[in-house]
């Protein structure tokens, strides 16, 4: 028979069934809740996305050799930099030196360049750009110095830095 099958809960069954109309609110607390939670987690990926840099660097220190000697007395390291353009266009770096004094800084493939501490460097849009970096200094009699490597653009977020270590031999 009709209505024999209907979806419905056990309240309005009664209800309906002592003559009294039963009425389903329209605005419940638990869909309330769950729209509450979507717009807070919607925000926050958001914020995060707006406020997301769009460089990155990471850099390794080569482990075999730890050091070379040079004939001049100096110490040179080798390190893989690793820029991150989040950026739809093709950016320029200024790679720069900190931390150890009178080290310079010889770039792989970057554009020409006089022995410094500063390098420039390009990074494709959208891409990780890999340059191999040699960095010579004189010798300081500590086995391992702090040093850090820093980037800076000319656009918004455009700036990192990343701490490694520079590695000479004991006196």
């Amino acid at each position: 028979p009709k209505g024999l099958i209907a979806f419905d809960t056990l309240a309005a069954q009664h209800a309906q069934a002592a003559g009294q109309g039963h009425r389903h609110p329209w605005i419940r607390p638990r869909p309330v809740l769950y729209a509450a939670v979507m717009v807070v987690v919607g925000g926050a990926m958001i914020a995060a996305l707006a406020l997301r840099s769009d460089t990155e660097l990471h850099v390794l220190r080569d482990r075999a050799p730890l050091y070379v000697a040079l004939s001049d007395g100096s110490i040179r390291n080798g390190y893989t930099v690793k820029i991150l353009n989040k950026a739809r266009e093709e950016r320029s770096y200024a790679l720069a030196l900190e931390g150890v004094p009178g080290a310079t800084l010889a770039v792989v493939g970057a554009q020409a360049q006089a022995p410094s501490n500063r390098a420039v460097v390009v990074a494709k849009p959208d891409s990780v750009s890999t340059y191999r970096v040699y960095v010579a200094a004189p010798r300081t009699g500590q086995e391992s110095v702090a040093l850090v490597f820093r980037i800076a653009g000319q656009a918004r977020g455009a700036a990192a830095s990343q701490t490694t270590s520079f590695v000479a031999p004991r006196r």
